[in-house]
């Protein structure tokens, strides 16, 4: 029940008591005309000063409440150890609390319009004017992402947001908005991010070295042959155009080979348009040496479905699903070694899924495995960093999903148990 119709409850209680009492009092009393009338003007002017104290008792009571509550909810507010904004759609900053102003820096009256947190977010600060134009009109609780806060000491930060509508004051929509800090987590993230390129990148260097040992084999017996031939005296010019030309081609093969994995880890700048398959044979490039010598055989199904989304991050993300297969090959003593690799559209979505017959993951592990440094190899092998990445790429790099199930299923007439990664990528 409202304070107001409390109020009002009370008041007509009270009113009609004294009035009904008051009334049959006198009829009873059986007094003159003139004595009733000045009793009845006395009783009236009573009952004025009385209702008159208990509404200002009754209001007096429910501000002292507000109050309270008010009181109540400031402190609430400020002991929370995030921080929080309620702004209206002036921009006008009605409350910041603790947290605020003691991580930045700042006092109220230096921040206290969003025009003034340019100061605090120069490189986002359309973003946020974006932003917080969009928020007046909400219904409910809105994500805002991610923005960059520098300190006014000079310290780099990033706060996720997330915002409400607060109600209406003075005629103005009120929004209430609460930051957490994620720096640190986004600093671990680079950082495992970087550790999975950098094992990534040693698998690029290696297959370099293995493709590069024949042709660098060959311009060096060519150089070495027609040397001798020319020292002795006998270098024919069939043989010398004949050398130079397997020296040239071995040195274009050589270029090429850098062209085509200079590009592979080079961060996307852009989401741009490709084919899986494209993506697949670059992979196969990279692993493609390993994977012969561990008999792996691969076997792909895609149709020519293109998706806009990060070519290179999507590498990054099969290489440590098809390397974990691998090792799992080679843990378990698999002799018929298969991964099975199906790409195609789903309604509005590509569906990439990548099956092997290792065995499959443990039940009692299967949900920890997307975890931070959570590994079941030997730590020489390890590092339990590739599956996490591979989730942090495409659900927040990518905005797809992934998931992992154990599998059995038939091949070649033989049944077989693997793990199954589903990958769901909007095409657009």
């Amino acid at each position: 029940m409202s304070n107001a119709l409390k109020i009002c409850l009370v008041y007509f209680t009270f009113s009609f008591l004294w009035i009904y009492f008051s009334d049959n009092l006198l009829l009873y009393l059986n007094l003159s005309n003139e004595t009733l009338t000045f009793i009845q003007t006395i009783k009236g002017l009573a009952f004025i000063v009385i209702t008159t104290l208990l509404l200002y008792i009754l209001i007096k009571s429910t501000f002292l409440k507000i109050e309270k509550i008010v009181d109540e909810k400031e402190k609430i507010i400020n002991t929370i150890a995030s921080p929080i904004i309620i702004f209206n759609e002036d921009g006008e900053i009605i409350k910041l609390n603790k947290a605020v102003c003691e991580i930045t820096g700042y006092s109220f009256k230096e921040i206290d319009h969003i025009k003034k947190w340019s100061k605090i977010d120069q490189d986002n600060k359309n973003s946020i004017v974006s932003t917080l134009s969009s928020l007046y009109n909400i219904n409910e609780t809105v994500d805002n992402g991610e923005f960059n806060i520098k300190t006014k000491n000079g310290k780099n930060l990033i706060w996720h947001f997330k915002s409400a509508p607060y109600g209406i004051r003075e005629n103005k929509r009120v929004i209430i908005s609460n930051a957490l800090d994620v720096t640190q987590v986004r600093s671990k993230e680079k950082l495992l991010m970087q550790q999975s390129k950098m094992a990534a990148m040693g698998e690029v260097l290696e297959n370099i070295a293995h493709q590069w040992r024949q042709p660098l084999s060959t311009i060096s017996s060519a150089s070495t042959g027609i040397k001798l031939q020319h020292e002795l005296g006998v270098l024919k010019d069939e043989i010398f155009f004949e050398s130079l030309d397997i020296i040239n081609n071995s040195s274009q093969f050589l270029s090429k080979t850098i062209d085509d994995f200079r590009s592979f880890f080079k961060p996307d700048q852009e989401k741009q348009y490709f084919n899986f398959d494209d993506v697949f044979e670059k992979v196969k490039m990279i692993i493609i040496n390993k994977f012969k010598n561990e008999e792996i055989e691969l076997i792909k199904t895609s149709d020519e479905t293109e998706v806009l989304n990060y070519s290179n991050a999507l590498i990054q993300v099969l290489i440590n699903i098809f390397n974990n297969s691998k090792d799992a090959f080679i843990e378990n003593n698999i002799d018929k070694r298969v991964i099975f690799i199906d790409a195609y559209k789903e309604k509005d979505k590509l569906i990439i899924k990548i099956k092997d017959n290792a065995g499959g993951i443990s039940k009692d592990i299967i949900d920890k495995v997307f975890e931070p440094y959570f590994t079941t190899k030997h730590k020489t092998h390890g590092t339990g960093i590739g599956l996490y990445m591979c989730e942090e790429i495409v659900t927040k790099h990518m905005q797809g999903k992934i998931e992992v199930q154990n599998e059995e299923f038939t091949f070649e007439d033989n049944s077989y148990k693997g793990t199954l990664f589903t990958i769901e990528l909007a095409l657009l």
